[in-house]
């Protein structure tokens, strides 16, 4: 039960705040914030969280700006007729393309401002961007996969179809989620009651107020509504065969008796602790009238847009148990445009994009996949920043996905044996009900998964330079925190940090890894995904 034993999430870049350094900074060394940046001796450091402390990381190398020429003034003679600006053509991001149109790759950091969102929106974008100049992800960018097909030749998908071998189960006393299910019945009827966010998810929105919260000016949806679109949102789009997410948003705000700051709901705090306990029943006390229960799977706990930071914060609060019955995923979350956000080190997880995250931990247990740290690909790097659940963020993995039920069995190509086979996987952020993951099993407790990368979902704004394949090792018997899943590295390549930690790692058309005694190979990449080549060596 990974939420038993989570340790404080890594806060990622959407966190970070710019910084002028005076003082030598050296790696490793203590730091006051996380998510601050400072430039010392040619490279940019960043204050990150590692264990319960935060340390300046590894640092990138500062490139040098380039010097810009003059532009030498106009002539009296010259022509002054106006010149034409290039028409500028909005594109409808709430539509969903074909892949066969390609894909917008707008962007080249999640970093980056997004010119195509509006209204509230951008005035959440706005808000995050004043604290950190960093925007992150605030919309789905939504594909359905188009007609082109690979001419390579593959094997046909039936060949892999017994998904079984595949399902790796987790020994008993192992505490990791990241097996398909565990060795104890008890434990798996645990997880089940909090397999969330997951297809046909029931999230009801928890609006409260106290003495100590800025006042209620709008409704709940009023101030809410947005982010819970995104969420709702991210699971239909999530879910191949198919979703009806239910959001429910109360009329008003519910009053409190006592200051929400009094119990010290803190993201670093476990849900078990006392003050989020007493929080929790308090909650259930003050709503379960007001609110109906009845079937929700999830319940958010949000207080008044503008609440300051250091009154209210996002935290796991453990299942609520009401009179209609159990909540099994609850959390609360900072409010909409938090007062003072400078005053939480942790403020950046209120961001739209951090509610999926943080659901995550809350939920499931997901733990993160940052490996420990210490951005160096001669130690544990886990996953890079290539997925949701580390720093820089993206989406779930396939293998993620699996498990809580966004993808089927049928998407799956289990592989069990064989000297070589050929598989065509469709990219992972695309709608399609194709294989879209090659699982390979090694062990009982081993596996390497294939999945293929494209600017869609999440991922919207993912660099070019890391639209490829991700190839990865789950070993169940590594459950320590930030452990457990790892990238195979691609072999006579290295691999750029630029412009987030193992940016450029994706795999492209004919490069290839070794991992567990398995060569994957890219032979084919297109809009329609990638050819992978498995050979045992």
């Amino acid at each position: 039960m990974r939420k038993h034993l989570r340790l404080v999430a890594l806060l990622i870049p959407m966190v970070l705040v710019a910084s002028n350094s005076y003082a030598a900074v050296k790696a490793g060394s203590a730091c006051t914030k996380a998510g601050t940046k400072s430039v010392s001796g040619g490279k940019s450091y960043t204050c990150i969280k590692s264990g319960k402390k935060l340390v300046w990381d590894k640092g990138v190398v500062v490139a040098k700006p380039s010097v810009a020429k003059p532009t030498p003034a106009p002539s009296a003679s010259a022509s002054t007729a106006p010149v034409a600006k290039p028409e500028v053509i909005k594109v409808d991001f709430s539509n969903t393309f074909s892949t066969d149109q390609g894909y917008y790759t707008d962007f080249t950091d999640p970093c980056q401002w997004d010119s195509a969102l509006d209204g509230k929106l951008m005035e959440i974008q706005q808000y995050f961007w004043n604290i950190n100049r960093c925007a992150g992800q605030m919309r789905i960018s939504k594909y359905t996969l188009g007609n082109a097909r690979p001419s390579s030749t593959f094997d046909s998908k039936s060949l892999f179809a017994n998904p079984e071998p595949c399902k790796l189960v987790t020994p008993k006393g192992v505490m990791t989620n990241n097996g398909y299910s565990t060795a104890e019945p008890e434990r798996n009827r645990w997880s089940d009651e909090r397999r969330y966010p997951s297809p046909d998810t029931v999230i009801q929105l928890v609006p409260i107020y106290s003495e100590d919260t800025a006042e209620p000016r709008n409704s709940p949806s009023e101030d809410y509504v947005v982010y819970l679109n995104f969420l709702k949102d991210w699971i239909n789009y999530s879910s191949d065969l198919g979703s009806n997410v239910e959001i429910r948003i109360p009329s008003k705000y519910i009053k409190m008796d006592k200051k929400l700051g009094d119990y010290g709901i803190s993201h670093t705090n476990r849900y078990d602790s006392p003050g989020h306990v007493a929080f929790n029943k308090a909650v259930v006390v003050a709503t379960d009238d007001s609110i109906d229960f009845k079937g929700v799977n999830i319940a958010i706990v949000v207080p008044p847009a503008g609440t300051d930071t250091s009154v209210f914060a996002q935290a796991s609060i453990g299942s609520l148990v009401t009179k209609e019955g159990s909540v099994g995923v609850a959390m609360s979350e900072y409010g909409v445009k938090a007062a003072r956000p400078n005053a939480s080190n942790f403020s950046g997880l209120g961001h739209p994009f951090f509610w999926i995250h943080e659901l995550m931990h809350s939920g499931y247990g997901f733990d993160d996949h940052y490996g420990d740290t210490q951005q160096n690909l001669n130690t544990e790097y886990g996953m890079g920043w290539l997925t949701l659940m580390t720093p820089y963020g993206g989406d779930l993995t396939t293998w993620e996905k699996w498990i809580l039920g966004f993808m089927k069995d049928s998407q799956i190509q289990c592989v069990t044996g064989g000297p070589s086979s050929t598989h065509w996987i469709a990219p992972s952020t695309v709608k399609t009900t194709e294989s879209k993951a090659i699982v390979i099993r090694v062990s009982a407790t081993k596996a390497i998964v294939v999945e293929t990368l494209r600017p869609g979902g999440l991922y919207y704004k993912i660099p070019k330079d890391t639209q490829g394949a991700l190839v990865y090792e789950i070993d169940l018997l590594q459950a320590n925190h930030g452990m457990g899943m790892k990238l195979s590295l691609p072999i006579g390549r290295n691999v750029n940090n630029k412009p987030f930690f193992m940016a450029s790692y994706p795999l492209k058309q004919g490069e290839f890894t070794i991992s567990n005694g398995y060569k994957i190979t890219i032979v084919e990449s297109g809009t329609f995904g990638d050819v992978v080549k498995v050979e045992k060596v």
